[in-house]
């Protein structure tokens, strides 16, 4: 490419990206390695380099985070040929495979369009996977099944092809109550279902945040609309990505996310230029209200998703396996999708917490099933609990990361399993991340660690910034940083006065906003 000289105070990803968004991975598969600029733009293709010389992450777009059973199948198998054997499941409900070369990477994707998985968009400033409630078909306090909204709007915004240069990534989740089981104040748009009363009776439609994120510099999303009918759902985040296209930043990539969009104009003229772009589109906006109401649903807990063997409003039950590390390889993946037809509905579904599950589980069949799962060396309880810790690859696979996530798992793993920690294992959960991305949201967790260097007299260490008392709405407050090695004693000290001063049934967080302790 060459270097023009529009004196535009941009990022120089501005011009890559200027240069074209095509690339022939045949041709670069002869050649065997990529350019800066090809390996630039491959992230659009969910192509992303890894901390390995030579070798390269892809990650498959799950909308929705289900797969069907043949899909489950390929993925085994294209993972075998390619990626060592190896699965991972990120915290957003795609499926990564690692120590790809170059030369494969062609194959690798025909081999994954088999049945109708991609890569595309995986990575790269684009719209990423559409994230949903793991139990969004027959959670028994949802306001609408937002499964199939997940998949509408990953394929309409895929297909909106003036949306394939974003200032940076941009992000969607779809929770089906205010439980916000799919984290939707952490992300560029949170969609949750609510119900309230209308003029013919109850009626159900989404509301809409905007601006969160993670990073260096967080943000709590905002309240665009309280209620936009879910017919209209797919255009408002098409929408807020237009808003975000115009109006994102294109110089400072570290502030170039849909948070800073919104800090720095104000929901009000965001819900505006929003407003302007549907009008403009020629989508009635009639139906969109931004006044607030009383949700008429019926009342949710506060932590649907610890419930072991949750039985859905079809009578049938999911089934869970907790992965640890979020990492299996094909033989397991295949044996998941095997599980899904012999017992469930023939689908693989995927978590944030990293994990997989089957549904459509008949109740008679669920020992025999959950037996099969243990089979494969996973454990079928502890779904968002303590022992269901979430890190980040950490410096096992990640150029970013400046800590060995996975240690720290294996090392904080002996710690919560401590008999004296029983009474409290559906009270709080750890998300461990490595680099301040946060790929696990330390945030929003009751324990989160983010991975950093401490400075010593001569050089310095590995360590860990340590957050207490985080939620899916509310970030945590700093308790402080540690070396790796004092961690564990740090984190046991946090329990061991959780339960002491806890109050009835009570969670980390909860305890945490009350008390104060810790800060």
């Amino acid at each position: 490419m060459q270097r023009l000289l529009t004196f535009k105070h941009r990022h120089e990803e501005e011009e890559i990206k200027e240069s074209g968004l095509h690339l022939d991975f045949d041709e670069m598969a002869k050649k065997g390695s990529m350019s800066k600029e090809e390996a630039s733009i491959a992230k659009w293709f969910g192509i992303y380099g890894s901390r390995h010389p030579g070798t390269h992450m892809a990650r498959v777009v799950i909308p929705g985070g289900v797969l069907t059973s043949t899909q489950a199948r390929i993925l085994a198998k294209v993972s075998e040929m390619y990626a060592q054997g190896k699965i991972s499941v990120t915290t957003r409900q795609s499926l990564q495979l690692h120590w790809l070369k170059t030369p494969s990477l062609p194959d690798m994707m025909r081999g994954l369009a088999e049945e109708g998985l991609t890569t595309f968009h995986g990575c790269g400033d684009v719209n990423r996977n559409v994230a949903a409630c793991p139990l969004a078909e027959t959670c028994e306090h949802r306001r609408i099944d937002v499964r199939p909204h997940a998949k509408e709007i990953s394929d309409f915004m895929a297909a909106s092809r003036d949306l394939d240069n974003l200032p940076r990534k941009f992000k969607i989740t779809l929770s089906g109550c205010g439980a916000g089981c799919a984290q939707p104040y952490i992300n560029c748009v949170g969609i949750v279902a609510v119900q309230r009363e209308g003029a013919n009776g109850p009626e159900t439609g989404f509301k809409v945040i905007i601006g969160g994120g993670m990073g260096w510099k967080a943000f709590i999303g905002e309240e665009v609309f309280s209620f936009v009918p879910a017919d209209l759902i797919k255009y408002v985040s098409r929408a807020s990505a237009v808003v975000f296209r115009d109006h994102g930043d294109r110089r400072d990539r570290n502030k170039s996310r849909m948070k800073y969009v919104v800090h720095r104009n104000g929901i009000e003229q965001c819900r505006k230029w929003i407003l302007e772009v549907l009008e403009k589109e020629g989508v009635d906006t009639a139906g969109i209200d931004s006044e607030p109401f009383v949700e008429t649903g019926s009342a949710y807990p506060e932590r649907p998703l610890t419930a072991d063997d949750p039985t859905g409003t079809d009578d049938r039950v999911t089934v869970r396996a907790i992965i640890p590390k979020g990492e299996l390889n094909n033989l397991q993946m295949k044996r998941f999708a095997e599980l899904s037809e012999i017992f469930g509905d023939k689908r693989v579904y995927t978590t944030n917490r990293q994990n997989i599950e089957i549904h459509g589980v008949l109740p008679a069949l669920v020992e025999q099933c959950k037996a099969e799962v243990k089979a494969l060396g996973y454990a079928t309880g502890g779904s968002f609990s303590l022992q269901d810790i979430v890190p980040c690859v950490g410096t096992t696979y990640c150029p970013l990361a400046v800590s060995r996530t996975r240690d720290m798992y294996d090392v904080l793993m002996e710690l919560v399993r401590k008999e004296k920690y029983a009474d409290i294992q559906e009270k709080a959960i750890i998300n461990i991340t490595g680099c301040p991305n946060s790929c696990s949201p330390f945030r929003i967790a009751d324990i989160g660690l983010r991975g950093m260097r401490i400075r010593e007299a001569q050089g310095s260490v590995e360590g860990y910034e340590i957050i207490l008392g985080g939620t899916h709405d509310q970030f945590g407050e700093k308790l402080g940083e540690f070396k790796s090695d004092d961690c564990p004693k740090v984190i046991e000290s946090v329990l061991d006065q959780f339960l002491e001063i806890r109050e009835g049934d009570e969670t980390l967080a909860a305890c945490v906003r009350r008390t104060g302790f810790g800060s």
